[in-house]
């Protein structure tokens, strides 16, 4: 499995990449966003792409993730029935990752459908399916932070944020889930200047 290249950026389209890496060309799938970071991070010509290879029957393709977060998220939405890579890369490409993550552990499918691809009813299914495989990994943060709490936590652990690490950065935080994950967000960027 490649799970990531450094190379040289030879050419693009809206839908991927080509990246030369010694002397080998990859061909990277990926949305306009993160072609468009990659190519503006390029330094002295090399970038560095989060990939996942996905095999099938009549074909072998690499998908590319300026992050570790999107590729993540990327490899969740591909575990709901009916979710293949193109509507996963069109939900990644209409939203960043944590908006994404938001939307997902809140349910909110009206914002899910606003991706191509994506009607009512596999936003519901995307929803429920992810919202549901993150539960465990929330339980032991929902004594003390509640419904609301619950909802921010999975958001911040979709992610992927260590559960330590979003319980300290929700406490003290008031108002709506995104609200809180907001407030959460920033107290991460904070801490990385």
């Amino acid at each position: 499995m490649i799970a990531g290249l450094r190379g040289a950026i030879l050419r693009s389209d809206e839908e991927s990449l080509v990246l030369d890496v010694h002397g080998v060309a990859y061909q990277v799938r990926c949305t306009p966003q993160t072609r468009q970071k990659l190519q503006s991070q390029a330094q002295g010509g090399q970038v560095e792409v989060v990939t996942r290879m996905i095999v099938r029957e009549d074909e072998v393709a690499l998908y590319g993730f300026a992050s570790a977060e999107e590729e993540k998220l990327f490899g969740w939405l591909l575990t709901v029935t009916g979710v293949g890579p193109k509507v996963a890369l069109a939900l990644l490409g209409r939203f960043p990752a944590q908006e994404l993550a938001l939307a997902i552990a809140s349910g909110d499918t009206g914002r899910l459908s606003q991706a191509a691809g994506v009607g009512k009813k596999l936003a519901g299914r995307i929803a429920l399916e992810l919202r549901d495989r993150l539960q465990p990994q929330a339980a032991a943060g929902e004594d003390s932070l509640g419904q609301q709490g619950d909802e921010a936590m999975l958001a911040l652990l979709a992610l992927g944020l260590p559960e330590r690490s979003a319980q300290t950065m929700l406490e003290g935080t008031e108002g709506t889930v995104e609200e809180r994950v907001r407030l959460a967000l920033q107290k991460i960027g904070g801490r990385q200047k």
